[in-house]
């Protein structure tokens, strides 16, 4: 193709995330798919307060780019950290980490994943309650 593609938002159909891989509300709105030989795939991911991913790990690094409200990000073993509109997160490949939003926000952010396959994020365990609220605490 020799020209740019526009993929209007009105388009595009946003859906509610997997309950089986994330807890709480939340949405999924595809930005990007991969298209040979491209293996990049955006989403934006909006969380509704105290949602979050289960603790996963993807085959190949993933980007986060906070768009709105505050948010963290947590590698397993080490201390949540923060995430406000603007901020950036580099998740290196293999690494077991969680992100979503912290209690009493709305936290938005597009996720940039270079696709290995269909089996490039590995889901775990949900972010158990006692802990999510510890970290939760312990970051607002």
């Amino acid at each position: 193709m020799d020209d740019v593609t526009i993929r209007p938002a009105t388009r595009r159909a946003t859906k509610v995330a997997p309950s089986g891989s994330f807890t709480g509300t939340v949405l999924q709105d595809s930005l990007a798919t991969p298209s040979a030989p491209s293996r990049t795939s955006a989403t934006l991911v909006t969380f509704t307060p105290g949602a979050r991913t289960n603790w996963h790990t993807h085959k190949t690094r993933q980007v986060l780019v906070a768009t709105q409200g505050t948010g963290m990000v947590q590698v397993r073993g080490k201390p949540p950290q923060l995430l406000r509109a603007g901020d950036v997160a580099e998740v290196p490949a293999g690494l077991v980490h969680w992100h979503g939003a912290i209690a009493g926000h709305l936290f938005a952010h597009i996720s940039f994943v270079e696709t290995d396959g269909p089996d490039n994020t590995h889901w775990m365990e949900p972010v158990a309650e006692d802990e999510y609220q510890g970290v939760a605490t312990a970051a607002g």
